[in-house]
């Protein structure tokens, strides 16, 4: 007999619970999911190219004017950037620089004409989109400083994905198992 006396107490209290939970303002409906957010962002349109010239004894041509020239390859873009950055790495004590290594903050420097005079890459160079040093597929350029002395220059290439074995690299240098030397 004791059995549905003990049954009783737990069923009534099963009905407590049920009434209680149907009594109960509804849930609020869960939030809407956010749409989807698409994994590729758009890319930027690449920049327009700079119009051949050609250099003489009396007027040579500075680096920045071989970077994105119609006649000129992704290879010489790098090089020519990498001559940018080295020129003004020399050509500022280390007390003087500002801190480097962002894309932005390395085209805030290279066009500096306090710093670099006639050197300086111009503000309106067509590499330049968005405060932002652009390779002719229109991916910002990559830099990554080594020291103090040393910044390595790098495109993403035609792919516009970095490191990637279709990057635009500095060159190997003799005697080095290191491809990323600058010097």
């Amino acid at each position: 007999m004791r059995k549905p006396a003990i049954l009783w107490p737990i069923l009534a209290a099963i009905l407590v619970v049920i009434v209680w939970l149907a009594s109960r303002p509804g849930n609020p409906p869960s939030p809407t999911p956010p749409p989807p957010v698409s994994s590729a962002a758009p890319l930027p349109k690449a920049p327009d190219l700079l119009e051949s010239r050609t250099a003489t004894p009396e007027n040579p041509s500075e680096s920045w004017e071989r970077l994105l020239a119609r006649d000129g390859s992704p290879t010489e873009d790098r090089d020519a950037l990498a001559d940018l950055v080295t020129n003004y790495l020399q050509a500022l004590p280390d007390s003087r620089r500002p801190p480097l290594g962002a894309n932005d903050e390395i085209t805030r420097a290279l066009t500096d004409k306090e710093a670099l005079g006639n050197a300086a890459l111009p503000a309106n160079h067509p590499g330049i989109i968005d405060r932002q040093l652009m390779d002719r597929w229109g991916t910002p350029w990559h830099f990554h400083q080594q020291s103090a002395d040393l910044i390595e220059v790098r495109s993403a290439g035609p792919d516009r994905r970095l490191f990637t074995p279709d990057d635009i690299t500095p060159p190997a240098t003799a005697g080095s198992s290191n491809s990323e030397s600058e010097r």
